[in-house]
């Protein structure tokens, strides 16, 4: 994982479902963020500080669900990797 990218995952990944769409995991070089139930994609556009608010990141058109599976995107100028496993129950 490069300095610029972030991986977000929902409380009920296990390790194993965490190796398989990232691979080997490496816990002391690895950034890793859980998304709460209530999060949308302006919480974590916030928390990776490519938005100063939560305010700013909605007013800036990411007042939006976080999908649900594997996402991938590139944001900003600096063009920031996320990275999202977002499982529900049913998954």
């Amino acid at each position: 994982m490069k300095e610029n990218d972030f991986n977000f995952l929902s409380k009920n990944v296990s390790l194993k479902e965490k190796e398989l769409f990232f691979g080997p995991i490496d816990l002391k070089n690895e950034s890793w963020f859980e998304i709460e139930e209530k999060d949308i994609m302006a919480n974590i556009l916030f928390k990776i500080g490519i938005f100063p608010s939560i305010t700013q990141a909605r007013k800036n058109g990411w007042n939006k669900p976080i999908p649900n599976g594997f996402s991938e995107f590139k944001v900003g100028k600096n063009k920031r990797m996320i990275t999202i496993l977002n499982l529900t129950e049913k998954e």
